[in-house]
């Protein structure tokens, strides 16, 4: 297999993963808030990504770009989450997740820029064709475009948020060893999390249910999805791997339909049908031009 194929099949993997995190995210949700959930996500991931590493000790190597690296992720992670929050104090929350999804073409211009990567034929038309199905997709005639500009710019500095993240995960990334980088990056943001006020009380008063449910979200979301998304990049230039995000929402109306009963909409089918295309433009114009 080619290393190209290799690199998409992981980005496939990675979105699709992501989609099965928010599942169970959606079912625990009903009885606990955000933040005490998504520590119990961090811990269990962290946990998983343990065992990884303890699996791979021989190959593990916990250098300084490691521990930077995890650090920095984690800090990102955090800056972004917060900057979507603060963005969905003002605007309609469907509005900021349009604008966060910006991240693929800042990805775009920094791993050009940056990175020095090439601008593929049909990579930014099949991006720009991705963005408006995915606004398609998350159109509802409430929608509101109103809001002060403040909240706007923080919807911009979330996506600017993780679309550094995976540019500097490019640049580091045959540097460090994937499973350790994540277990590291968890570990951070379990300590950050942490000093949010009533999570630790919270945490302690969870279920057995909700336990369960954030085991299933660690093992897809912070361990299967961050993995398949760091090896991709490893294959693929991080301009490709980051335009495959813009299928997690398809893959989640479809098991949001499969799970949980929540059939899609013809303007979801519409929309997913438009994302699917504009990915896969440039994927099949890439393979067809290197043999496969």
């Amino acid at each position: 297999m080619r290393p190209q194929t290799k690199g998409f099949l992981f980005a496939i993997l990675g979105s699709l993963s992501a989609a099965l995190f928010f599942v169970p995210f959606k079912k625990a949700l009903e009885t606990t808030d955000t933040q005490t959930y998504l520590l119990a996500v961090y811990i269990i991931g962290f946990i998983f990504s343990f065992i990884g590493s303890a699996a791979k000790k021989n190959v593990i190597k916990i250098n300084r770009t490691t521990l930077w690296g995890a650090l920095i992720f984690a800090l990102l992670s955090v800056v972004g989450n917060y900057a979507i929050g603060r963005s969905m104090e003002g605007i309609d929350p469907a509005v900021t997740v349009l604008v966060t999804r910006t991240q693929v073409m800042i990805v775009l211009f920094l791993g050009w820029f940056f990175l020095k990567e090439e601008m593929v034929k049909y990579l930014i038309p099949g991006a720009l064709i991705a963005f408006f199905g995915f606004a398609i997709m998350n159109y509802n005639e409430g929608l509101k475009l109103g809001g002060d500009f403040v909240y706007y710019l923080w919807g911009i500095t979330a996506a600017l948020c993780f679309g550094v993240s995976q540019v500097i995960l490019k640049y580091i990334i045959h540097k460090v060893e994937p499973i350790t980088l994540n277990f590291l990056r968890l570990i951070i943001g379990c300590i950050f999390i942490s000093f949010i006020p009533g999570v630790i009380p919270g945490l302690l008063n969870l279920g057995v249910d909700i336990w369960l449910y954030a085991m299933a979200s660690a093992f897809f979301g912070p361990l299967i999805s961050r993995l398949s998304y760091m090896y991709s990049v490893r294959y693929i230039p991080v301009s490709q791997s980051t335009l495959f995000i813009m299928l997690s929402p398809v893959f989640t109306a479809l098991l949001s339909w499969t799970f949980l009963g929540l059939f899609p909409t013809l303007q979801q089918i519409l929309g997913g049908l438009i994302v699917m295309l504009g990915i896969f433009m440039p994927v099949m114009y890439l393979l067809k031009k290197n043999g496969g």
